[in-house]
Parts: C-alpha cells; structure tokens; sequence
C-alpha cells in the first residue's frame, strides 16, 4: 500500500470504520452488536451472520440445497444489516427438526435472496459524460511485484452508508478514467444514500451515481477527482482456461485493502443462476472474499480480465477454490449502455425469483419437484396473470423445469413480448398461465 504514515492518521481505509459483527465508532465506542432490524429470532441466523466473516450482500444469493448440506453461492460485499439465507435452522432431512410448512422452510431458503431491481438511491451525476476505457492485447509478461505496483493504483474502495443504518457497504472498486469514473459491482453500493470513494494515495472521494444494472451486476460512479490512474482491460477474446488470474481488492475491510491473491482462470462462461437470471461469468481459483466485490481479477500483463463478485461457499462440504468475475466483454457493454442512457435497456425479464425444490424436499412434504416462486415483481406481467409468491412451476412451455437453468433456458430463446406458458402447482391445484417477457426497465 502507497499510503504515508500521515494518510494513515487521516484515512478511514486503515482504521476507522469496517464494522463486522460487533461495530464501533472512531474512537472505538461500541455502537451496535449487528442484531438490529433483523425480525425474530436473532439466535437463529447466529451462524448465517458469518455475513460479516464469508460474505456479502443479498444481491445474486443461491442456495442450493442437498439432504443434509447447505451450499451458497454469495456475492462479496462487505458489512451490511440484511440476513441471508443459514445452515443451522436443522435443514437435515433426517433431524426430525423440519418445519411443518414447505412454505416456511423455501421462504427461509429462498426469500432472503429476494430483491427487484436494485434500488440505489445515491445522488445522480449530471449528466453521463463521456468515457474511453483503455483497452490492450498482448504485451510484455509481467513479475507479480511489478503487477501489483502498476494496477494497485487503479483499485479503490468503497465505503457505502444506509440510511437508518449503523452498519455499511463495503468494496472495492476499478478506476476507469483520470477524471473519476469509478466501475463496482451494483450489490455493493445498493440502498447506499451516501458512497465515498478512497484512492491509494489517502483521498476520499464523495461518489455520485451514473447509472448500473441489477442483472450484471454493474454500476459507474463518478468523483470529482484528477489525476488517477485509469486500469487497462484486456480484450476479451484474449482470455483462455489456465491463464494467471491475479485479484486486487480489500477484503475483510479495512486492515487487508488491497490485497493481491492468485491463481488461475478456472473455466469460461460459466452459467451461473441466480435468481431466476443467469449470467456468464470467468471461474476462478483465487481467492476472492468479502470486499473484493468490484475489485479486479488481472492477468499477467496487469490487464484486467474481470471485476470479481461472487464465489461459492458450504457449510459443510468444504468448498474452495470457485469463484467468479464479470468478463471484459460484458463490462464494455453494460458500461457503454450506462454512460449513453443511464441503464440497460432491451434486456427481456420475467420479473421472478425462484429456488430449486429438490428430490429430498419434494418427498419429504409430498410436494412437486419444480421451481419455488419466492418473489414476483407487481409491474410484472407474471403478476398481472396471476403468477404468485409460494406457487411451483414444474414446467414451461410444455418441459419440466426443475432447475433454474430450465426457465433461463426458455427465457433466453425469448424476445421482449414473447410469452411463456407456465405449468404451476398452487397447494393441490394445477393451472397454466401464460406470461409476457417484458423489458427489465419497464418493471420499475
């Protein structure tokens, strides 16, 4: 870290303010244990709120769940007040400790991963302006000392505020222009009212919102700062399985900022779904957590080839080694999308939040396999023909859908005002309803 003695004294990134579980104010007063807000039963999300030890933001939460084992996939924000989804609520099949309600248990597994588009109410920049992100092939090879000295400058963090709330965000994020332009992940600043921005060199930066994207994952800030150093990307065909993935973020706040870790480029395009939506996404093995959210995974030219944000975590099988970044080529275009209109327009969504129902749960209440309808947006056609929260869609357009990919599948083969017909289980009852496809816009 590029910091003096004096930034040090001065700077929230090295002492102040990244509170997990237990927070405290500058002069290490106790102000809060992190159980506020949390609606009954504090005890029992006690495990889950290693939120603040392996987490993140509810943003892009899957849970995918096995007879006895609870495997997440979770995005790597840091400190925030919204539970998750837990794995000590006696989810084992043979504990006898099974809620009575199917109901109760897909809403606990389910309805913490809930979100319409995200809402970030931070202050508007004026205008989008313009922007160049540099963008290389090739190049020399460079040692990991060398990489870190040349791309730790365009790392950020994130430091988001909540209104209501003692708790905050945390992130990191990837400078793109001198000018300020700032590129982090949309789950890291969401319900931010407030976000500072903190560069190596001991500024803080207040940012205001250019626009993001729930699906991507994206969003652009905007400072008032000169004189930073904007990250090159790399070009996004120049990317393959085996290539050094080096990540630069802050995880675990504020003592680790801008730690570099390594590994590889585990898999391309990977399909990843999560709620309901599907996106594609670089796997690696290096090792990302929470604050790394809207860091940078960097080959060894000191290109960037992907904003990291999420990985997969268990609680008892002992994942490692698979986490996830944004390729370069869906930063280019979700961030070229926001600096033109602010958003992401175009982009066909059913508007719901579904879980896989397992063979075990399915036989266990005597249920369906399909998939559990956790949340339906009300400006949805989906809601608007009757879709509702608690149904089971075992199929659509006439093939089962059993996982998530099974719906995506069919939506993706789709065009904005295309209609799917959904076969639905409602407690007993079977019923067909056809749904439009609608643009993710137009359901705000």
């Amino acid at each position: 870290m590029n910091g003096t003695e004096e930034n040090k004294d001065k700077s929230s990134w090295y002492n102040t303010w990244f509170r997990p579980r237990s927070w405290y104010d500058p002069n290490g007063n106790k102000i809060s244990d992190g159980t506020e807000d949390r609606g009954e039963a504090p005890e029992r999300r006690r495990k889950c709120r290693v939120a603040n030890v392996v987490f993140a933001v509810i943003m892009f939460i899957a849970v995918f769940v096995g007879a006895a084992n609870i495997t997440m996939l979770i995005s790597l924000r840091g400190a925030n007040d919204v539970p998750m989804p837990d794995d000590d609520a006696g989810y084992d099949l043979d504990s006898g400790d099974m809620p009575e309600d199917w109901h109760e248990l897909l809403d606990h597994l389910y309805g913490g991963s809930v979100t319409a588009d995200a809402n970030v109410p931070l202050e508007k920049a004026e205008n989008g302006g313009k922007l160049k992100i540099s963008v290389a092939s090739g190049g020399e090879v460079l040692s990991y000392g060398d990489i870190y000295e040349s791309c730790s400058p365009s790392i950020v963090y994130i430091k988001g505020s909540i209104e209501g709330k003692s708790s905050y965000s945390w992130g990191s994020g990837i400078v793109l222009s001198a000018d300020g332009y700032i590129l982090t992940n949309t789950h890291v600043i969401e319900d931010c009212v407030n976000v500072e921005v903190g560069t190596v060199d001991g500024r803080e930066l207040s940012a205001k919102l250019v626009g993001y994207d729930s699906d991507t994952d994206i969003a652009v800030l905007k400072t008032d700062a000169v004189g930073l150093k904007p990250a090159t990307f790399a070009e996004p065909d120049s990317v393959s399985v085996g290539d050094t993935a080096i990540a630069i973020g802050n995880p675990l706040g504020a003592n680790y900022c801008l730690t570099m870790t390594d590994g590889i480029v585990s898999a391309l395009d990977r399909s990843v779904n999560t709620n309901g939506k599907t996106m594609h996404l670089l796997q690696t093995n290096t090792a990302l957590n929470e604050g790394n959210s809207g860091g940078a995974l960097i080959n060894d030219r000191g290109q960037v080839i992907g904003v990291t944000n999420m990985k997969i975590i268990s609680a008892t099988s002992g994942v490692e080694g698979i986490g996830f970044a944004i390729p370069t080529d869906t930063v280019l275009e979700v961030v070229s999308a926001i600096m033109k209109d602010g958003a992401v327009y175009g982009k066909a969504t059913i508007g719901i939040t579904v879980g896989v129902i397992t063979d075990e749960v399915a036989g266990y209440y005597g249920i369906p396999r399909g998939l559990y309808v956790a949340y339906v947006n009300e400006n949805s056609d989906a809601y608007a023909q009757g879709l509702r929260k608690g149904d089971i869609i075992t199929g659509c357009n006439g093939k089962k859908c059993t996982l998530t990919s099974d719906l995506s599948a069919e939506k993706d083969a789709c065009d904005i005002g295309d209609k799917l017909t959904f076969d639905v289980w409602r407690d007993g009852d079977e019923l067909s309803i056809s749904v439009r496809i609608m643009d993710a816009q137009d359901m705000k």
